[in-house]
């Protein structure tokens, strides 16, 4: 420019280079800062999905283990019975009748009440049966001074053998009276013939009875029955004494001991069967006359065998099968039953005592499936691979 030195053209050209190189440096800072940020925050994302999928790894494998309940094998002793259905009743049942007739008093026992043989059940009214029996006495006191007499005159043959038989007849007779009025007298008191239970009552105070009339039914506790029908192929069998036991459905947590006390020798040829009676001990506690009961009489035990939940086996066709757990596995047993019962059966191979059984949570489960044990409390023992059988089928 005209008017400026030469020089100063020379300054004002160095000034522009370095503002421009100024610039340029800044912006290669500010990149170099967002390059640092942005290779941060893909790393943190990498994290971050490591992290989501190591979660879903171990969900997936918590949801592979099939939650299940177990019970351990034990050993113990196991029956086979023959299982029939029957009723309650009582051997000792008997209809009390009065034996002379008046008017009931009182009534002593009501329908329900155990008695003692021996008991006052009914009083009947007495006081006719008093006097009776008082002018027996009397007239027996006024025989007997009579025969004195007489005694003495015939051994002084001062009276016939004729009068002598008559008057020690009449003495006698005054004897019998006086007996029949005393024996009234204490059939005015009605007393149980056996310890038992009232099952009905049939009479009120102030009723007049005779000996047609029914004052009561009285049952025996001790003779309580269960009466069923065997097949004749089981004829051989069946033994006197041989345990029996017996359950209702209406007592679900009772079980009540019986015997086999009565074998009937023949069969009946319309229906196969012979009469086997049960005899029960209960002595009335829960078991009733009419209850509905199973009766199983026992044939055979077992001791010492070892026992499965029933609960858990599996059917598949025709076999039946369990699940063991080894380790965190699913273990599948062909069972080999042996007897069985109303809770267990018998497992005559492969399972060892205390190898933890499936009870819970084994319908669908394959051979190999892992398991998880939720039994609050149960650790799973450590069992070796030969408590266990592969799957024959």
């Amino acid at each position: 420019m005209k008017g400026w030195p030469r020089h100063g053209a020379w300054v004002l050209l160095v000034v522009a280079a370095l503002w421009s190189c100024g610039d340029e440096e800044g912006e290669g800072d500010e990149g170099k800062d967002a390059d640092q940020a942005s290779s941060e925050t893909d790393s943190t994302a990498v994290d971050s999905t490591l992290a989501d999928s190591a979660a879903v790894d171990s969900l997936a494998k918590k949801i592979e283990a099939v939650p299940v309940e177990i019970a351990l094998a034990h050993t113990g002793d196991i029956s086979s019975y023959l299982l029939f259905n029957s009723t309650i009743e009582t051997e000792a049942t008997v209809e009390i009748f009065p034996q002379i007739s008046g008017m009931v008093e009182r009534v002593m026992v009501e329908e329900g009440d155990r008695v003692e043989i021996g008991d006052t059940l009914i009083a009947i009214e007495d006081e006719q049966l008093r006097l009776a029996n008082r002018e027996a006495q009397v007239n027996l006191d006024y025989q007997r001074t009579g025969y004195k007499r007489t005694e003495e005159m015939f051994k002084r043959k001062l009276i016939s053998d004729q009068e002598f038989e008559t008057r020690k007849y009449e003495l006698e007779q005054a004897g019998l009276r006086l007996e029949r009025t005393q024996l009234d007298l204490a059939h005015t008191v009605i007393l149980a013939p056996f310890s038992g239970v009232i099952t009905e009552r049939y009479v009120q105070v102030g009723a007049r009875v005779g000996g047609s009339s029914k004052l009561y039914d009285l049952i025996k506790l001790d003779d309580m029955i269960a009466r069923v029908f065997v097949p004749g192929q089981y004829l051989t069998a069946i033994n006197n004494g041989q345990l029996g036991v017996i359950s209702s459905e209406f007592l679900p947590d009772k079980s009540f001991e019986g015997w086999v006390k009565r074998i009937s020798p023949v069969v009946d040829p319309r229906s196969g069967t012979f009469k086997v009676t049960v005899g029960v001990r209960d002595h009335f506690e829960y078991l009733r006359p009419g209850l509905f009961v199973n009766v199983r009489i026992v044939t055979d035990t077992h001791e010492r065998a070892i026992l499965i939940p029933k609960q858990a086996v599996v059917y598949d066709g025709g076999d039946k099968f369990v699940f063991a757990v080894v380790d965190t596995a699913a273990v599948r047993i062909k069972l080999q039953p042996g007897f069985e019962d109303v809770e267990f059966v018998e497992a005559m191979a492969e399972v060892k005592e205390g190898s933890p059984i499936i009870v819970v949570g084994q319908n669908g489960l394959k051979d190999g499936t892992r398991v998880r044990v939720v039994n609050e409390g149960w650790l799973v023992p450590k069992v070796s691979a030969e408590a266990a059988s592969d799957d024959e089928g």
